[in-house]
């Protein structure tokens, strides 16, 4: 299911995600930097290291040779002749080793070809002054050692000069690598930056989005809660509050146009009692005249007959008065009833949309747990951070035996001791980078403790939107309690209504008799005076029960006098 920006679940998944993203991405550019930073400080450190190694050797095993040969001129002996050939077999191992070694340039690939060329020289004609020496011919053999000397010399300087070149590349690479760690950590900052701030602008626009929707709810809810049912202008809000307040103003138009149905059925009602007691005292009175005829019946005959037919006239006006006020109250109890119905539905939607709110708090406490797992996850990059700082460390340490080494070796461990300098210069600059990089991943743990107290506090807004889903709610009860006593009342007028439509009929037939008693009223005289009675007695019965219609209008528009349409 596609997430859309309208949710509040989507912007609070939105903002989470990027921050983490964000902060992934970063620590994947650190650890990145970080490794390849050891890589290349390790190549670099092994090669010079094989350098240093090489050239020392080199100019170690060459200076033997030489001093071995020039000993065996001055004073020949078997053993100088061994560690003569011995030195110059070294030389030949190191030279070769030395041409092995990767990535060097055509340059140095020629002045170790030249190395060994000289090599070749010194080694012939040092050879050929050991052979005249063992001939006898010491001058001439003194001579060819002379010979032999400016290639030997020239040996040394080329050994010494790749040294310097191989170092001063060396410091090339370290300045190569330092800058390589500045671009890395200035696009560490920039999808830092980018993460932190995209991720507080969602934060705060969905704080912004909860607050003031919630605070417009309470108020419509504070509305409800007092009677006021007129319609409410909500304004824009997410989806999940929307939801709400779509239900809020439904109930709200129902409960208006049924609200207004009851008062207006309750002032026809109230009209139709005042109709009715009209017509009981039009028949009390009729009442009256019909027992004052009886007293002289003879001459009141004519009288009794167009006061009959007076009150069968009233009779057929309270009839259709009792008719019209039974579906009065037969129409105010079906309203009640679909009042209630729409209560209890709206009721449901309203716990719908609080289960939804407390579904949203679940993914709100979700995202917590995850920025918080991310901090604990950083501390392992201090690991690694902790890893380079005893690399660099161990290589200064290395770096500076060596150039106690050197300094003990005296000129010839000139070369060595440049070398050994740039090592542990190399050494210093990847600690300070290691450094920085620690100092970056606090900065990056800061900023996600401030994510998660963002998240705390969204977390507050959206259990004060259940409290106003809980607000709505009671709100629908209390509606639905009244709409309860509408419908007793609107009971009780439907039962007065039944009532009066049974006087009326009682009356009907009453008349009737009275209509018989007036045609013959000679010989029906007692029969007339009992009918008079009856009427009066069903005139009284009609009067009451009219007073209890009466009464029950009022308490009707009373109950719905309090609500504000």
């Amino acid at each position: 299911m596609a997430l859309r920006l309208s949710t509040l679940r989507a912007r609070i998944l939105l903002g989470s995600g990027a921050l983490i993203a964000g902060i992934v991405v970063t620590a994947l550019l650190a650890l990145s930097s970080l490794g390849a930073l050891r890589r290349a400080v390790t190549q670099e450190t092994a090669v010079l290291s094989q350098v240093s190694v090489l050239s020392s050797g080199i100019l170690a095993a060459a200076f033997d040779e030489v001093r071995a040969a020039e000993l065996y001129l001055i004073a020949p002996t078997p053993q100088t002749r061994v560690q003569f050939a011995r030195s110059a077999e070294e030389t030949y191992d190191y030279e070769r080793r030395l041409r092995a070694l990767p990535r060097l340039a055509e340059a140095q690939r020629a002045a170790i070809a030249r190395i060994g060329a000289l090599q070749q020289r010194v080694h012939a004609a040092y050879g050929y002054a050991h052979a005249l020496e063992d001939l006898g011919r010491r001058e001439r053999a003194l001579a060819a050692g002379v010979t032999a000397r400016e290639p030997a010399s020239e040996m040394m300087r080329l050994v010494r000069s790749l040294s310097t070149g191989m170092a001063a590349e060396a410091e090339q690479s370290g300045a190569a690598l330092l800058v390589r760690a500045n671009e890395r950590e200035v696009l560490v900052w920039i999808v830092l930056v980018l993460s932190v701030v995209l991720a507080a602008g969602v934060s705060r626009a969905t704080l912004r989005s909860v607050q003031v929707p919630t605070e417009r709810l309470g108020l419509a809810v504070e509305r409800f809660s007092g009677g006021d049912l007129r319609p409410v202008h909500l304004g824009a809000m997410p989806r999940e509050l929307a939801v709400l307040g779509d239900a809020m103003s439904r109930v709200s138009t129902t409960l208006r146009s049924l609200v207004q149905d009851v008062v207006a059925e309750s002032e026809r009602m109230s009209s139709t009692a005042t109709d009715l007691s009209a017509v009981s005292e039009e028949l009390a009175a009729t009442a009256s005249q019909i027992s004052t005829a009886m007293v002289d019946i003879s001459q009141g005959a004519e009288k009794q007959v167009g006061g009959g037919e007076a009150a069968r006239g009233a009779v057929e006006r309270l009839a259709g008065s009792a008719t019209a006020n039974a579906e009065l109250a037969r129409r105010v109890a079906e309203r009640g009833q679909e009042i209630h119905h729409l209560a209890a539905r709206y009721q449901r939607d309203v716990a719908a949309a609080a289960k939804a709110l407390l579904d949203l708090g679940a993914v709100v406490q979700q995202s917590a747990s995850q920025v918080d797992e991310l901090d604990r996850r950083s501390e392992s990059i201090n690991e690694f951070v902790d890893v380079i700082k005893q690399i660099s460390s161990q290589t200064n340490l290395l770096a500076l035996n060596a150039a106690i080494e050197a300094a003990r070796a005296g000129e010839r461990g000139v070369g060595f001791a440049v070398v050994a300098q740039e090592v542990r210069e190399l050494a210093d600059s990847s600690g300070s980078a290691a450094e920085e990089v620690a100092e970056h991943i606090r900065v990056v743990r800061q900023q996600v403790s401030q994510v998660a107290e963002t998240m705390a506090s969204g977390r507050l807004k959206v259990r004060g939107v259940e409290e106003v889903a809980q607000g709505a709610a009671h709100a629908l009860e209390a509606i639905a309690a009244s709409v309860a006593e509408v419908e007793a009342a609107a009971g009780q007028l439907a039962d007065a209504a039944a009532g009066n439509l049974r006087v009326v009929e009682e009356i009907r037939a009453v008349l009737g008799q009275v209509a018989a008693a007036a045609h013959a009223h000679a010989s029906a005289s007692q029969q007339v005076t009992a009918a008079a009675q009856e009427q009066g007695a069903a005139t009284q019965e009609m009067a009451a029960q009219a007073s209890e219609l009466s009464q029950a209008a009022q308490r009707l528009r009373g109950l719905v006098k309090g609500f504000r349409v």
